[in-house]
């Protein structure tokens, strides 16, 4: 994600998707046995809810271990955790917060050590991109099948991995909850105009040479949106993990999330303004795998190629709003650990 608290700033959308989740954490809570020396919660967000139904039940110490990559804006994340009114260390007594900068595509924790794992807007990105995508950034936008082909395989590698890690890490009787990204029977996710838009100013910037035909290839978003079907793959009816736990379905709910920026454009009307929100939301998450793409410019060109290229989509964005807003498909879901 961008530095600098960028991503931060323009995570409207990101954080309309977490709140999705509350209800499946509030009753994760409600099934969690809270006896024993302290409660551990990894990467969670909608603390303050969260910790508020624990302490209910139980005032045994909660450690909180927040997880992303050594690259995240961890700077940011301290600064909220301690200034932030909202932050839950403000409002809950006995709660430690910490970090672990690895992905969670890998081992994360002891075993037999984590209470509730959560993640919210993160498990459609894939560990590593399979390669180039020829004619659009977004791989559910190419017409090759065979580049498809290799963004399925590894998403169904990559979701497989991750919940063989969380058997382990989950105690008995733990829960995993998500809120991600759903791509529905009709194969869209909701923001296919929005992402077009990008792609017409990608090809646009490609065709006056201002990025070459390799750095337009290259600039890909390392993704697979996953149906219902393939969320559901690996519960056959249990993950079984290597260690002995199984991981059980206990829900997956379909759910929609509006265009948090069209009502502001609707009662203001300012279009331009509406484009530069967009724009940085797109900005806020993809810079980072576009920046990959032009790895061979000095620094500063790149970043002027960047600048001006989520200029133009903003611009083309406010052309009209209404044809571009979304309406986000996701999905939320929870499993428990048993055994």
């Amino acid at each position: 994600m961008t530095s600098d608290g960028f991503y931060a700033r323009h995570a409207g959308t990101q954080g309309g998707a977490a709140g999705l989740g509350i209800p499946l954490l509030l009753r994760a809570a409600a099934a969690l046995q809270c006896h024993g020396a302290s409660l551990q919660l990894a990467d969670l967000l909608p603390l303050g809810a969260l910790i508020t139904a624990l302490r209910a039940r139980s005032m045994v110490p909660v450690s909180v271990v927040h997880t992303d990559l050594p690259t995240n804006d961890w700077a940011t994340l301290f600064r909220v955790l301690d200034s932030d009114p909202r932050s839950y260390l403000r409002h809950h007594a006995d709660v430690y917060a910490s970090v672990v900068g690895r992905s969670f595509y890998e081992r994360l924790f002891p075993p037999d050590s984590l209470s509730i794992a959560w993640t919210s807007s993160a498990l459609h990105w894939l560990s590593r991109a399979p390669g180039p995508i020829p004619d659009h950034f977004f791989v559910h936008r190419s017409a090759d099948p065979g580049v498809q082909d290799a963004y399925r395989r590894q998403s169904v590698s990559d979701w497989t991995t991750f919940l063989a890690h969380r058997s382990q890490e989950l105690r008995p009787g733990g829960a995993l909850v998500w809120v991600d990204v759903l791509r529905r029977e009709d194969e869209t996710m909701g923001a296919e105009a929005l992402f077009d838009c990008l792609e017409t100013a990608l090809r646009a910037a490609r065709d006056a040479g201002t990025i070459t035909p390799a750095e337009y290839a290259a600039m890909v978003y390392p993704t697979w949106f996953r149906s219902l079907e393939e969320f559901r793959a690996p519960f056959a009816p249990e993950v079984a993990g290597p260690s002995g736990g199984t991981l059980h379905l206990e829900e997956l709910e379909p759910v929609e999330l509006p265009d948090p920026f069209l009502e502001s454009w609707r009662t203001s009307g300012d279009a331009d303004a509406y484009g530069r929100a967009q724009s940085a939301f797109l900005q806020g998450f993809l810079e980072p795998s576009f920046q990959a793409a032009l790895k061979t410019r000095p620094p500063e060109v790149a970043r002027d190629i960047l600048s001006s290229l989520f200029s133009d989509i903003a611009r083309r964005i406010a052309q009209d709003p209404q044809a571009v807003s979304p309406q986000y498909h996701l999905v939320r879901g929870r499993v428990t650990r048993r055994g």
